[in-house]
């Protein structure tokens, strides 16, 4: 995962000025546990060999799913793919990249060429990833995938939606049912465009361009202008079209998600922490906000901050998503001359990421403070 691995190190590989262990610290994002050999990855399967992940939504009161719940597939932490439910709550995510509807060109992440795909066995690896759904002011239940044959049954059964207290935001831009007539069909000309197998990302730019001189507070269009110009390789105009998106709608969440690692590249951290923060009060869901506002901390010397935000990814359980809340947690604590609970967070690290690329770095520190009597040696087995 190229793009996750880039910012990952972005946040981390300055950190040789903060602390005598950061300039070790150039982790992959996802748990290196979950990557497969060389040898064993999975290649891109013939067209006729296609794998579906499929279920079905319900809510906790028993209530009817609103129209306007998407289902997400997660892999490494980031969306791959997203899909609307129908009107009986049920979903259906084609695993070739292909699968991708209107919903998904408007709110699927620009990674979405990540979706794991079938190799000639028509096996696709998915230890990795897990399906959840989206709802403003409702919190869902999770399925964690393994790997999949496209003989299976694709159904991974239900997903639960719970209403929680204080739910803002919204996951799908209201500019869309409000568009001027001319600036919705260039708008849904893009959506079409930008779904095919292979879409033409100059033409789409241009027709949303069309859409946003039509109407300039036509958030999803900006939103969508953005993943284009992400897939174009130009991150400047795309950090500048999700910026227009929320200057038109601020409670339109899955920006946040955008918008915070495009400024983590551009080394802009004090805007990676205001946003990521701004993003975090509408929707506290954001694992993926919360991790790279703690990078971000991190990177800025603010270790109190820091330890707040990776601590609160511990305690939501994000870890098997994010073990470097761990690692940010040590390096946090060894900023601040708390060595004992440096040690405690980096060999929880080691515990999930054991083959990371820090990891050796990190057992050797934890040696060196041992024998020097910074720290207690290790229970067994530990």
């Amino acid at each position: 995962m190229p793009v996750a691995n880039t910012r990952l190190n972005t946040i981390l590989w300055p950190l040789a000025a903060l602390l005598p262990l950061a300039a070790l610290l150039t982790p992959a994002l996802v748990a290196q546990q979950a990557r497969t050999p060389q040898s064993e990855r999975i290649v891109p399967p013939d067209p006729v060999l296609t794998a579906y992940i499929s279920g079905t939504v319900t809510m906790a009161d028993g209530g009817l799913v609103p129209k306007e719940t998407n289902v997400e597939l997660v892999c490494g932490g980031f969306p791959r793919a997203t899909d609307r439910v129908d009107p009986r709550g049920e979903f259906d995510i084609e695993l070739s990249g292909r699968g991708v509807g209107l919903t998904d060109a408007t709110q699927s992440s620009g990674r979405a060429d990540g979706v794991p795909t079938a190799n000639h066995l028509g096996v696709v690896n998915m230890n990795n990833c897990y399906v959840r759904a989206e709802l403003p002011g409702h919190r869902s239940s999770e399925i964690q995938l393994t790997n999949r044959s496209m003989f299976d049954n694709p159904d991974v059964g239900r997903l639960e939606l719970t209403a929680v207290e204080g739910g803002r935001g919204h996951a799908v831009s209201i500019s869309i049912a409000q568009a001027p007539k001319k600036a919705l069909q260039h708008y849904q000309w893009a959506v079409k465009e930008v779904a095919k197998p292979r879409p033409n990302f100059e033409k789409a730019g241009a027709r949303l361009q069309s859409a946003v001189r039509e109407d300039p507070r036509f958030a999803g269009a900006w939103q969508l202008m953005g993943q284009v110009h992400e897939k174009l390789g130009q991150p400047e105009d795309a950090l500048s079209s999700y910026q227009q998106a929320l200057v038109a709608e601020p409670e339109l969440f899955p920006v946040y998600r955008r918008i915070v690692p495009l400024l983590v590249d551009a080394g802009d951290m004090e805007g990676a922490i205001k946003v990521g923060e701004k993003g975090l009060e509408i929707n506290a869901d954001l694992d993926a906000l919360r991790f790279f506002v703690a990078g971000a901390y991190l990177r800025t010397g603010q270790n109190e901050e820091c330890i707040e935000k990776a601590l609160e990814l511990v305690e939501r359980e994000a870890t098997s998503t994010y073990p470097q809340a761990h690692q940010f947690l040590g390096a946090a604590y060894t900023n601040t001359g708390q060595f004992e609970l440096a040690a405690s967070h980096y060999r929880q690290f080691l515990n999930l990421s054991p083959e990371a690329t820090a990891a050796a770095g990190i057992t050797k520190q934890l040696k060196e403070w041992t024998m020097l009597g910074v720290i207690e040696p290790a229970a067994q087995g530990r």
